[in-house]
């Protein structure tokens, strides 16, 4: 279903599989977490440490929230990123030489890459906020301190990962304009208390390993031309493209843009995920080195920028061809059921869904990451607490306090379901929520005064302390 299509319809855009719910849930949590600087709704009654990835759009949707459902708040946010991007990157390309055709081709290779429509078809709307970046640019170059203090801010506030992209290159691009600087420097202050505490949330961190870090880095490979590809509904991608690359490299036989060039180095190198960048603060913090990528685009960028004009242009259109025919990344963003089950209209306390999370490290196949959509986006409608910890990217380790429920887990591996049940983690519980047959707990529940509240062959079942 197309995109335009499934916000007609109510559906939302984006791959179920992976980070679509979370990002949806994020976007309806945030307005709780202005209260409390926690995550109030997993983790009940103690709540998680949490910095929403959505702190700017979440903020802007809360009046409207009771104007429209979260879901299509979700759609109206991802399209809104998308087109704000490409104006952003366009006005960018523009003012950087004064030229509409320069202008076109940043928009195209760095706003519709296949990096960032990666972020929209798995659901990562962080990624897709990539506007104050370029509206940033714009306001640099053109000299005004004002907007460019407040696109600063609104990086910060976006996206951890493009907050370091704009720190290389604003003291790349910008390292004759020392007042430039000085309104970075303004733009951090200002975000000082958000970023204080997005660092206290790391030190929650799991430490990747050597090899899944790599994993996460530049790949090198000759990508499956997407239109003989079967769909992959993920987002990392590297794809930079040769067409802009081999005209870049055509380009420095006559004049090399040192900006440029020390842009694509630096990119390529943080994107390639060597170990030894891991103890190196905040690189090394970045748990998808492969994002860098966009300091890579945007030396692209800078040096195709010293093309003649109708060279622009036709790179422009090469460029949007090659990347809608050879992207490794769907064109068509897939959508996803946005309807409620009736059960949700029930629950009217701390709710325990089953199954439930497993415990993955990163960089495995988690086979519970399907079941947010019932963790976290039912959790939209019922607005009761979870006695589930939650990972958030593998910032918090899941609690084990309910390892005991994957006896009727069927993803679950075989020590997994031999935990124990521990009867002192669920004093809080009011209801349980199971989505398949499984009745393994069902002498458990009735010893803890829990009541099967639905009938029948009946799923999900409902139980409830009365």
């Amino acid at each position: 279903m197309p995109l335009w299509e499934s916000v007609y319809n109510g559906h939302i855009a984006g791959s179920p599989y992976t980070d679509l719910y979370p990002s949806v849930w994020s976007l309806w949590a945030t307005e709780s977490w202005w209260s409390t600087w926690n995550n109030v709704w997993f983790g009940y009654p103690k709540g998680q440490p949490w910095s929403p990835s959505t702190l700017f759009w979440g903020t802007l949707i809360i009046p409207f929230k009771s104007l429209f459902s979260i879901s299509s708040l979700y759609n109206i946010s991802l399209i809104s990123n998308r087109i704000l991007s490409c104006i952003a990157f366009y006005m960018a390309g523009k003012v950087w030489n004064d030229s509409h055709e320069t202008g076109l081709l940043w928009m195209i290779l760095i706003a519709m890459n296949p990096m960032i429509q990666g972020f929209a078809v798995e659901g990562i709307i962080e990624g897709t906020q990539l506007w104050p970046l370029g509206f940033w640019l714009w306001a640099s170059k053109r000299d005004r301190p004002t907007f460019s203090i407040i696109f600063g801010s609104l990086i910060v506030l976006s996206s951890w990962y493009w907050s370091v992209v704009w720190a290389i290159i604003g003291a790349i691009t910008q390292y004759q304009n020392r007042k430039v600087w000085g309104w970075m420097g303004i733009s951090i202050l200002l975000c000082s208390p958000w970023i204080a505490h997005f660092i206290s949330v790391q030190g929650n961190g799991i430490e990747l390993t050597a090899a899944v870090y790599r994993a996460m880095g530049f790949q090198f490979e000759i990508p499956t031309p997407h239109f003989k590809s079967a769909s992959n509904p993920f987002a990392q991608s590297n794809y930079i493209g040769w067409i802009p690359t081999l005209s870049a490299l055509y380009l420095c036989r006559k004049r090399v843009n040192s900006t440029a060039a020390l842009l694509i180095g630096l990119g390529f190198l943080l994107s390639i995920g060597f170990g030894w960048m891991q103890p190196v603060p905040i690189i090394g913090s970045m748990r998808f080195p492969y994002r860098m990528c966009l300091i890579i685009l945007i030396g692209l960028a800078i040096q195709l920028s010293e093309a003649r004009k109708k060279q622009r242009t036709g790179l422009a259109i090469l460029v949007l061809l090659e990347f809608s025919l050879l992207s490794p990344i769907d064109q068509i963003i897939p959508t996803s059921p946005s309807a409620y089950p009736d059960y949700t209209q029930e629950i009217n306390g701390t709710v325990l869904e089953l199954p439930g999370v497993l415990n993955r490290a990163p960089g495995e196949i988690d086979p519970s990451r399907p079941r947010m959509k019932q963790l976290m986006y039912f959790q939209t409608s019922h607005a009761q607490p979870s006695a589930w910890e939650l990972p958030f990217n593998g910032l918090n380790q899941t609690s084990e306090c309910f390892a005991g429920t994957r006896i009727i887990d069927p993803q679950a591996n075989a020590a997994e379901q031999t935990s124990q049940l521990n009867a002192e983690c669920w004093e809080s519980v009011q209801w349980v929520v199971i989505h398949n047959n499984g009745t393994s707990l069902d002498t458990w529940l009735t010893t803890l005064g829990f009541r099967q509240t639905s009938e029948g062959a009946t799923l999900p079942q409902l139980w409830s302390r009365p």
